[in-house]
């Protein structure tokens, strides 16, 4: 059993829809190039257009730490700069939002797919105490930035707002991620979203991406950012 997971690109303008090509961009006196891939749509029941998928793959650099030992010894930490790619799997819900099933700490895909489309597309971020108020009984949550003896952490139960000890923890303090269970389309979804754009259905699992884009629209859209 596998989990349908993604990680949700905000649009600041109105995409509908994005061709196959090939960019170059320069940084500093080094090109790097991408390209997409247009693979197809997902289609709902009534046979309408849900999304568009597609593949983006992009050059870059990786900075990386290796360990070297000198003649007398002597431990010498090198940082190498290597050339490689990045890809990912995407899925473009027209005029909505896009979500992208892997990303980079370097902005990838999200910055790739601003300057090949024109429109700029940044990482979503999601208010989740408002989705906690709107949807109770979280099956974990994870809080920072409590001003107490216990500053951080992830819990993990039933309904863990009515825990005795830490409930009213998680609900007064900033929150990085949530666990709602919230019915959708007659069956109850049971997921975990982070302030930083990562939705993951935990249950039922091998959810179906056409149904997790619109549990997304119908249900998180309006929390995001």
């Amino acid at each position: 059993m596998s989990f349908t997971s993604g990680v949700v690109g905000v649009l600041h303008g109105d995409l509908r829809d994005i061709s196959e090509g090939h960019i170059t961009r320069k940084v500093g006196d080094r090109a790097f190039d991408s390209y997409i891939n247009i693979e197809g749509e997902v289609r709902d029941v009534a046979d309408q257009t849900v999304a568009i998928r597609g593949k983006i793959a992009s050059e870059g650099v990786s900075e990386k730490k290796t360990v070297e030992i000198r003649d007398d010894n002597q431990i010498n930490i090198v940082e190498n700069r290597d050339p490689g790619w990045d890809w990912t799997d995407f899925w473009l819900v027209p005029g909505r939002f896009i979500v992208a099933e892997s990303t980079s700490d370097n902005g990838f895909p999200f910055s790739a797919l601003t300057e090949a489309t024109g429109v700029q597309i940044n990482r979503a971020r999601f208010r989740l105490s408002d989705i906690v108020e709107r949807h109770p009984g979280q099956w974990m949550g994870g809080f920072q930035d409590r001003e107490d003896r216990v500053r951080s952490g992830t819990l993990y139960g039933d309904e863990i707002e009515r825990d005795i000890d830490m409930g009213e923890a998680f609900l007064s303090s900033d929150k990085n991620q949530i666990g709602p269970n919230i019915e959708f389309d007659g069956t109850e979804v049971k997921v975990r979203i982070t302030e930083d754009g990562l939705v993951q259905v935990v249950g039922p699992g091998n959810y179906e991406r056409e149904k997790y884009l619109a549990f997304i629209d119908q249900m998180l859209y309006e929390f995001m950012y």
